[in-house]
C-alpha cells in the first residue's frame, strides 16, 4: 500500500525524535575557533613580506584571496578583543589597503584577453602587476574580508580613506552584471548571494538581497524540479538530491555523477536566507523550502561522516577528490547547515552539523601541515600554494563561525546515520565509530566502485580500509580460472546507468528501498537506529556474487554467496579484506590464542587454515580493524602485497581469504564481521 505525504511525515517525525547515540562532545567556544585561527596564522607567518605589506602564497594569482582569507582572521580577532597572533590590527589595515588598490581592483573597461568571466569592475587574482584572472569565487572572498575589515574599523584603527574604498568597492562589483541575476556561471548561486550579503552589510542597502537573491534561489530550485537547458540536460539536483556539476550536460555524464565538493560549496547560498527575510524579502514559497529541506538533510547525512571527513566522491574525479582545499570550501555548507534554522527538518540537524564542522577542523589539525592531498591522493600535482591557501581559508572558516554564532551553540553526538541513492546504487553510512560506503557506478569519473564498501575510515576519519582502491586494495570477492584470470570481481563499479538498481537497501528506517523516490522534504537520508541492511549483485554468464552488508554502530557484518550459473569450468575463489599504510601487518589470531603474522611491515608471510581462525587483524598507517569469521569455513588465508594505485597510494597489504581453488563448485559462502578498532 502506498503511504500518503502526511504518514511519510509522521514517519519522518519518529525517526528524528529518536535519543541520540552518546553525549555531547566538546562544542568549540569562540575562543576555540580562535585558538584554532591563531594556530593558522602562526604557519602562515613567515609568507608575510612587509615591504610589499600583504602575504605572499608563492602563487602570484591567489595572492588577492589568500589575503581577504587572512583578513577575515585578523579583522574578527580584532572585532571580538581577541589578543593572540590571530590578531595583526597592522597586517589587517595594510592587506585592506592592498585589497583596495589597483590591483587588485579592477576598473577598465576590457581585459587583454579573452577571460569568460571578465566583468569589470572587478577583482583579479593578483595583488600587483598586469591583468591575469578574474573568476566567481575571487570577488565575493575578498568582499568577506573587506566587509569584516569594515564592520571592524574601529577595533581595527582603520583609516576612512580604506574603509570609504570598502563601501564604494563592494557596491560596485555587487551591482554588475555579471553577479546581477539573471546572470550565474552554471548553477553556483552562492558566489554572487554572498556579494549581495556583503554588500548590504556595508551600505545597508538591502535591494539585491530583496530582489536578485530571491530570483537566484527560486531559478536554481525550478532547475532541481526540471533542468536549464533542456530534456536532455541535467537538472540541479537529482531526485534523491545529488548535486549536479554541469548541468548543460546529460544528467548520465560522468561530472553529473554527484560532487560532494561542490554540492556543499553552493548550498552555502542558504546562509544568508533568514536575514534576507529580516529585512523584507518575500519569503520562498512553502515547496520551495520543503526541497530545500531535502537537500539540507541529503547533504547532512550523504556527504559527511562523523569525524568531520567528507564521505567523499566526486564526478570531477581526481582534480577534486581529496584535494585538502575544495574540502576546505566544502566546510562552508556545514557552517551554513548548523545555522540554518529555517531549512531544518528537526532541531538536533544544527547541534549535529556543528559537531561534525568542529571535528573536521580537529580532523583537519591532525593531517600532515606541508600536504595538499588527503592521504597522498594526487600529491605530483598538489603545489605548496595549495597548502598554504587551505591553511589561510580553514582559519578563515573558523572565524566566520564565530560571526555566524556556532561559538555560542551547543553541539550533540550524531546518531548512526546513511544516504541512499538507488538510481546510481550509492549507499553511504557513517557511525561514531566508521564511515563507509558502497558505489556501484562510476560512469569514468573514478577507478573505484562496485557492490562492495568502497572506502572504510575510523571514527577519527583516518582510512583503515582504503579511500577508493580496486582489486586487489578493495574489499569484496574475486574468482579466477584455471589461467589466474580474473573471472568474475564483486567491487567493480559500472561504467553506465544500469536499468535496475544495482544495491537495494532491504532494511531501513524507511524499510525496503528499490527504486528512486519522488523528491521530498524526506528523502531517504536520515539517522537510523539498531541495523541497516543493503544487498548488491554482480554476475555475468557463468557466475554471480550477491553482496549483503549489515550495518551496525560499532560494525558491518558482510556475508558473500558466490553461485555457478552456466558451464563446469573450475575454479579459485577468495574474499579481500584491504589495509592502509604501506607499513600496515596483518595477524590471524587462531582458536587458541596462537598470534600467527600473515603480513610484518608490509611484507605478505605465511599462510594459516581457516578452521583454526578466530579472527584476524588488519593494523594499518592510523588504525586498524578487525575480521571475525561467522559460521564454519574452509580453505586457508595468507596476504599478498599490493601496489599503489592512483586512488590508494599508501594501500598497504590485502588479507587474501582463499575458499575454493580449483572448484567445480555449485555454490559457495562466506561471513565475517568487520570491526573498526
Amino acid at each position: 500500500m502506498a503511504r500518503s505525504p502526511l504518514l511519510w511525515a509522521l514517519l519522518a517525525l519518529l525517526t528524528f525524535a529518536a535519543p541520540a547515540a552518546a553525549a555531547a562532545p566538546p562544542a568549540y567556544t569562540d575562543a576555540d575557533y580562535l585558538g584554532f585561527a591563531d594556530r593558522m596564522v602562526e604557519r602562515l607567518d613567515s609568507t608575510w613580506d612587509p615591504d610589499d605589506g600583504y602575504y605572499k602564497s608563492g602563487s602570484p594569482g591567489l595572492d588577492s584571496r589568500y589575503n581577504a582569507s587572512l583578513l577575515v582572521i585578523h579583522a574578527t580577532a580584532a572585532a571580538y578583543g581577541w589578543t593572540g597572533p590571530a590578531r595583526n590590527d597592522a597586517r589587517a589595515r595594510s592587506i585592506a589597503r592592498r585589497l583596495t588598490d589597483a590591483p587588485p581592483f579592477y576598473t577598465r573597461s576590457t581585459a587583454p584577453w579573452a577571460d569568460p568571466m571578465f566583468h569589470t569592475p572587478g577583482w583579479i587574482g593578483k595583488m600587483e602587476g598586469d591583468y591575469d584572472l578574474m573568476d566567481k569565487a575571487i570577488d565575493p572572498k575578498i568582499a568577506e574580508g573587506l566587509q569584516i575589515a569594515w564592520r571592524a574599523r574601529g577595533a581595527l584603527g582603520l583609516g576612512d580613506a580604506t574603509a570609504d574604498r570598502i563601501v564604494d568597492e563592494i557596491r560596485q562589483v555587487a551591482h554588475v552584471p555579471f553577479f546581477r541575476y539573471p546572470a550565474v556561471r552554471l548553477n553556483q548561486i552562492n558566489w554572487p548571494a554572498e556579494l549581495y550579503m556583503y554588500e548590504y552589510l556595508v551600505t545597508g542597502d538591502p535591494h539585491l538581497l530583496r530582489t536578485d537573491y530571491r530570483s537566484q534561489m527560486r531559478r536554481f530550485l525550478r532547475g532541481a524540479r526540471r533542468p536549464w537547458f533542456g530534456e536532455r540536460s541535467a537538472p540541479n539536483l537529482s531526485p534523491t538530491f545529488r548535486f549536479a556539476y554541469q548541468i548543460n550536460q546529460p544528467p548520465t555524464s560522468s561530472r553529473n555523477l554527484d560532487s560532494a565538493e561542490y554540492a556543499n560549496m553552493t548550498l552555502h547560498f542558504i546562509a544568508w536566507y533568514d536575514d534576507a527575510r529580516r529585512v523584507g524579502m518575500d519569503p520562498l514559497p512553502l515547496a520551495d523550502r520543503r526541497l530545500l529541506r531535502g537537500w539540507v538533510q541529503r547533504d547532512l547525512f550523504g556527504y559527511w561522516m562523523h569525524s568531520g571527513m567528507m564521505n567523499w566522491d566526486s564526478g570531477l574525479g581526481f582534480d577534486r577528490w581529496m584535494k585538502i582545499k575544495t574540502w576546505g570550501y566544502a566546510l562552508q555548507g556545514l557552517l551554513a547547515i548548523a545555522d540554518a534554522d529555517t531549512f531544518q527538518n528537526r532541531s538536533a540537524m544544527g547541534p549535529w552539523a556543528k559537531t561534525l564542522f568542529d571535528r573536521a577542523l580537529r580532523f583537519y589539525e591532525r593531517q600532515n601541515p606541508d600536504r595538499a592531498g588527503m592521504f597522498g591522493v594526487n600529491e605530483r600535482s598538489r603545489e605548496p600554494k595549495d597548502v598554504r591557501f587551505t591553511v589561510a581559508r580553514l582559519g578563515a572558516t573558523a572565524a566566520r563561525a564565530i560571526s555566524t554564532g556556532l561559538g555560542k551553540m551547543a553541539s550533540d553526538e550524531p546518531p548512526p546515520f546513511y544516504a541512499f541513492d538507488p538510481d546510481v546504487g550509492r549507499l553511504a553510512v557513517s557511525t561514531p565509530d566508521y564511515g563507509t560506503a558502497v558505489v556501484a557506478v562510476r560512469r569514468h569519473a573514478f577507478p573505484y566502485g562496485g557492490i562492495e564498501l568502497a572506502r572504510l575510515h575510523d571514527a577519527q576519519g583516518d582510512p583503515i580500509g582504503g579511500i577508493g582502491g580496486v582489486v586487489p586494495a578493495a574489499f569484496g570477492v574475486v574468482v579466477r580460472d584455471g589461467n589466474g584470470h580474473k573471472v568474475l570481481v564483486s567491487q567493480k563499479g559500472r561504467r553506465g546507468t544500469p536499468n535496475h538498481a544495482p544495491v537495494v537497501v532491504t532494511d531501513s528506517p524507511r524499510g525496503r528501498i528499490s527504486r528512486t523516490p519522488r523528491r521530498s522534504s524526506n528523502p531517504p537520508a536520515q539517522p537510523f537506529h539498531g541495523t541497516l541492511s543493503a544487498r548488491g549483485t554482480r554476475s555475468n554468464r557463468r557466475l554471480s556474487v550477491t553482496t549483503r552488508h549489515r550495518f551496525t554502530e560499532r560494525s558491518i557484518e558482510e556475508s558473500w554467496s558466490i553461485r555457478r550459473r552456466f558451464g563446469s569450468k573450475r575454479y579459485d575463489v577468495e574474499v579481500l579484506f584491504p589495509s592502509w599504510g604501506r607499513k600496515a601487518s596483518i595477524d590471524a589470531v587462531l582458536d587458541d590464542g596462537t598470534v600467527v603474522p600473515l603480513a610484518s611491515s608490509g611484507d605478505p608471510q605465511g599462510a594459516v587454515s581457516m578452521a583454526d581462525v578466530a579472527r584476524f587483524h588488519i593494523d594499518g598507517e592510523r588504525g586498524g580493524y578487525t575480521v571475525t569469521p561467522l559460521g564454519a569455513s574452509g580453505g586457508q588465508a595468507t596476504a599478498m602485497r599490493v601496489a599503489p594505485q592512483r586512488s590508494a597510494p599508501k594501500a598497504g597489504p590485502t588479507l587474501r581469504v582463499i575458499l575454493l581453488r580449483g572448484s567445480g563448485f555449485e555454490r559457495a559462502s562466506f561471513r565475517a564481521r568487520i570491526t573498526p578498532d
